[in-house]
């Protein structure tokens, strides 16, 4: 595809990234030598210097090699977001192995699928969640439980309001290592381990596949820096930003503008455990934010809330989100309360976060921006599978030092998405005569709720274990706050008709999913729509709730 979008690239950024090819966390130890007393992160108050941060991280590294980690093992972070998740995701890199981050939000069966899967032998995980790994331990391959707690680095008097579920006192428990003791008993002196930047996996990161499993996608320590270093040059970051970190570091989006970029540019993150709108517009004011990654739900909570005139929000410069389609009138609402553009860009868990965003010189309304540095780009008709026309709709193909090197373990799943180095993304785009890019649709159900990827085919499996459901089908409808919501449309067991009502299946699955993926509006229906074949067509459900809309 000829690279027309050349002609948007804007003037003040190169148009190729220039690499100092070593790991991640060789770039925090230098930010420890030129910067050792700056804030690395300011945890509601608390604020933890680069060097504590690279000494901390010593100590973890050093204590899994006591544990008998060895390079290439894997290691779960079962984290929200907080000073420990930083520590244990450089630790792991030190110490030569793989981070797999979890999903705080799972429940008992999703986290011992990934577990399982990535043959993860240590975790590491806030107190509140032990129980579940101690129920699911004797299924998995964990050797070592590592157990931390909020209250370990939040300050006595924290300048920001603590999360109503993050006020429960620190809880101990045996068998399990405790964090900061860890911290006491190991020198800052891991064994240096090499990295082979192109081959060597710093991180399993897991999407969901249309088959209902969840895939491992490998990314390598090179990919790892690639989209670290080009969030640091799109966004000009200075030494003197201060970053807003509130986006989850398990998701890529999070975890390479939020986390690792400002321990790659020496700049100061100011964190948040739980998204709260007060507290972030908060935490803007009170410390001058100048930095904020975020997806479209936060961004409509701050627009609509109530209390947005009292808080000075101006200090930010620097301003992206993703997840869904920010609607137009929005952004130029966002630009006129904060005084600066919101800039959308796209992205995969399979490419370690961006592949496009928009310059923000000239962002276009609608669309997710131009290709990212090293980025080609093809434009695939579904249907004969010849690149398309400018203007034509198809299926969005990306190559670049940013893409996976496959799924873990799967080499089927990988030959389907990956070919001679082109990731297909299964996303519909068009790009217009500038290099914009537009996502139109998605080539096949995925759904995007509250910016978490969700396929109907894993919700509906979990549907399928209540004993009431006898066929189901799951669709996305739109939703103008989370951007699509999960709807199932379930037909019952003879035996429970009149028996069971919606709001008992949405309960139980609550119990059973993650917040975001559990469906959130049920339908007891007679039939699904099929083909002869049998096979559900959604396509009818999609058009008949539009019609019903």
């Amino acid at each position: 595809m000829e690279k027309v979008w050349l002609s948007a690239w804007p003037n003040y950024l190169p148009q190729q990234l220039e690499l100092v090819e070593k790991p991640l966390h060789e770039f925090l130890r230098e930010s420890a030598k030129r910067h050792p007393e700056k804030a690395a992160v300011n945890y509601y108050g608390n604020q933890i210097s680069f060097q504590q941060v690279d000494d901390l991280s010593d100590r973890l590294a050093a204590a899994l090699c006591d544990m008998g980690f060895k390079k290439g093992d894997r290691v779960s972070l079962f984290l929200e977001n907080c000073p420990q998740f930083v520590i244990a995701y450089y630790g792991v890199l030190k110490a030569g192995g793989v981070v797999v981050a979890a999903n705080p939000m799972f429940k008992e069966d999703e986290l011992k699928y990934e577990l399982q899967d990535a043959g993860a032998t240590i975790i590491v995980a806030l107190d509140h969640l032990y129980p579940m790994i101690r129920n699911i331990q004797e299924y998995t391959s964990l050797s070592h439980v590592i157990v931390t707690s909020y209250w370990d680095y939040l300050p006595d008097n924290p300048a920001l309001p603590v999360h109503s579920s993050m006020e429960a006192p620190k809880e101990v428990f045996p068998q399990t290592h405790e964090f900061l003791d860890l911290m006491e008993k190991y020198n800052p002196e891991p064994p240096h381990v090499e990295v082979d930047m192109r081959e060597d996996l710093a991180l399993l990161q897991y999407t969901s596949g249309t088959t209902g499993l969840p895939k491992g996608a490998m990314i390598t320590h090179d990919s790892l820096l690639h989209n670290t270093v080009g969030s640091a040059v799109w966004n000009n970051i200075a030494e003197d930003d201060i970053h807003l970190s509130v986006l989850p570091f398990f998701h890529v989006t999070g975890m390479m503008h939020s986390m690792n970029m400002p321990i790659y540019t020496g700049t100061t993150n100011v964190m948040l455990s739980r998204f709260d709108t007060s507290t972030a517009m908060k935490a803007i004011a009170t410390f001058g934010c100048t930095t904020w990654v975020s997806i479209t739900t936060m961004n409509l909570a701050v627009i609509n809330a109530p209390d947005v005139d009292q808080y000075d929000l101006r200090s930010l410069r620097h301003c992206m989100s993703g997840g869904a389609p920010i609607p137009e009138e929005i952004l130029k609402k966002w630009r006129k309360i904060v005084g600066t553009e919101l800039v959308e860009g796209y992205g995969l868990s399979e490419t370690i976060s961006q592949t496009h965003v928009n310059p923000s010189s000239n962002p276009r309304y609608g669309s997710v921006g131009i290709p990212h540095f090293g980025v080609e780009c093809q434009v695939i008709d579904v249907e004969t599978g010849d690149e398309c026309a400018l203007g034509s709709e198809g299926e969005l193909r990306v190559k670049g030092p940013m893409i996976t090197k496959g799924y873990w373990n799967k080499p089927e799943e990988t030959a389907e998405v990956l070919r001679d180095g082109w990731l297909a993304t299964g996303d519909i785009v068009k790009m217009d005569e500038d290099g914009y890019f537009y996502i139109v649709g998605r080539k096949k159900d995925m759904i995007k709720a509250s910016g978490y990827s969700v396929f109907p085919a894993e919700v509906e499996a979990l549907l399928y274990e209540h004993p009431a459901v006898s066929e189901v089908a799951v669709i996305g409808v739109p939703d103008p706050y989370r951007g699509e919501n999960i709807k199932a449309f379930i037909i019952l067991r003879p035996e429970y008709k009149s028996k069971i009502s919606e709001e008992e299946v949405i309960a139980w699955a609550r119990e059973k999913m993650a917040a975001y993926k559990y469906p959130r509006i049920v339908a007891f229906v007679e039939a699904l729509p099929k083909t002869g074949s049998g096979k559900i067509l959604k396509r009818v459900l999609r058009e008949e709730e539009e019609e019903r809309r």
